[in-house]
């Protein structure tokens, strides 16, 4: 089937894969992603067909994102902001990025390279290339026919992989110190900023309403399915934790780390390519920025550690923390920074500044992340429909109770 889209050629034109001299004359669709992944977007695998002038077509792997198919969704995602937001993320602030480390001549080997390339986008099919409709596309190449692939979600990843994730995660902080300090005028440009705008910061009387709908759910659904979690901490204490989400200033910027955060990095949302030889993960793509803000690096930090690691990894959650900061800290100074001021003592006092706001979204997202119960993008109407629809599964109860037992021990819950 070849895919409805307006003038596919134009999309493509700047595609990095695109044979010289010949022009695209469509999507052919090869699948689409599973009920219960990618709720944020229609995804589908496509291959791009380029013709030459002779008629031969080349086909080229690619994937392609257009908005969810129901109203709820698009509300949720408020796709009129998140849309933009991700085509940004790849037109201006990944280039802008890699112009920083090319002008400080960072060795090939040290530069970030953990995003798949873009090969076309659009926000709309009207006069205004800003204004979101139905025409909203992003295209990107195939990870999947390039030899990666995702990770488990309901058991999380081993200590490989999380040491892999966090590696590339630190360079992504890293880098937008870096920017902050030393390129002060592009961080507070157009790059950063129209990349990096809360999703919904255009309706936050609203998320803030939603956010706290979808906690109290959440926090009904933890008491109704594992009510354990009492034995570690008391009711009262869990709501004020999980209500740290709708309640949480998402305008405060604190030195010294504040940063890039992608706030959606969890297992989904990155996939590994394998060494040949020893088959161990040597390679990370991060995937989906559509909730890209400045923020504290902790909150994507630890978000990753206790949604994603499996429980062997997990219980070595110090560490990686540990080697995830030595290696920010290792790559700021890679590019010029000094540094004195993102040592560990600093960075444990983030920690616990942070920390206790990371709880909310683990809460609420722990159901959906380790769901086994799995919910059509069409069936998804409400919150109160998503909630239950997924239930909470034997792998996701296990997590609640490792998620709070850590949070209480390290005085982590306010």
């Amino acid at each position: 089937m070849i895919l409805d889209v307006r003038d596919v050629d134009e999309l493509l034109a700047g595609c990095p894969a695109r044979p010289a001299g010949t022009r695209c004359v469509g999507l052919e669709v090869q699948g689409e992603s599973a009920a219960g992944e990618n709720y944020g977007s229609t995804f589908l695998i496509v291959n791009a067909l380029f013709q030459d002038g002779k008629g031969v077509t080349t086909k080229v792997p690619a994937v392609c994102k257009r908005l969810p198919p129901t109203e709820y969704l698009r509300s949720v995602f408020n796709v009129n902001v998140s849309h933009p937001k991700e085509v940004n993320f790849y037109r201006l602030l990944v280039p802008a990025l890699e112009a920083l480390q090319a002008e400080l001549r960072v060795p090939e080997a040290e530069r970030i390279r953990c995003f798949p390339r873009l090969f076309g986008a659009r926000n709309g099919g009207g006069k205004d290339p800003d204004v979101v409709d139905d025409d909203a596309i992003l295209v990107l190449e195939d990870l999947c026919a390039a030899g990666y692939r995702s990770g488990d979600r309901n058991t999380g990843m081993d200590l490989d992989h999380c040491r892999l994730a966090l590696r590339e995660l630190a360079h992504l902080h890293a880098l937008g110190i870096v920017m902050r300090r030393l390129r002060p005028e592009v961080f507070s440009g157009r790059a950063f900023q129209a990349t990096c705008a809360h999703f919904m910061h255009d309706r936050m009387d609203v998320y803030k309403e939603e956010t706290s709908n979808f906690e109290n759910n959440s926090v009904e659904l933890v008491l109704q399915e594992v009510p354990e979690v009492l034995t570690l901490l008391d009711e009262d204490a869990l709501r004020k934790g999980v209500a740290t989400l709708s309640s949480r200033d998402t305008s405060t910027r604190k030195e010294p780390f504040y940063t890039v955060v992608h706030n959606d990095f969890w297992v989904n949302n990155m996939m590994f390519a394998y060494d040949d030889a020893s088959g161990r993960p040597d390679r990370l793509k991060m995937v989906d920025f559509q909730l890209t803000e400045i923020g504290s690096p902790v909150r994507d930090l630890l978000f990753f550690i206790y949604s994603s690691a499996d429980s062997d990894a997990l219980a070595r959650a110090d560490d990686l923390v540990r080697e995830y900061h030595a290696e920010l800290e290792r790559y700021a100074r890679l590019h010029g920074l000094d540094g004195d001021d993102l040592g560990w003592s600093a960075f444990e006092r983030e920690l616990e500044a942070e920390a206790p706001d990371v709880l909310g979204q683990l809460m609420l997202m722990t159901s959906i992340i380790r769901a086994q119960t799995k919910i059509e993008k069409t069936d998804t109407n409400s919150d109160d429909a998503f909630a239950k629809g997924l239930g909470v599964s034997a792998s996701a109860k296990t997590r609640y109770m490792e998620i709070v037992r850590d949070f209480v021990k390290k005085g982590w819950v306010r």
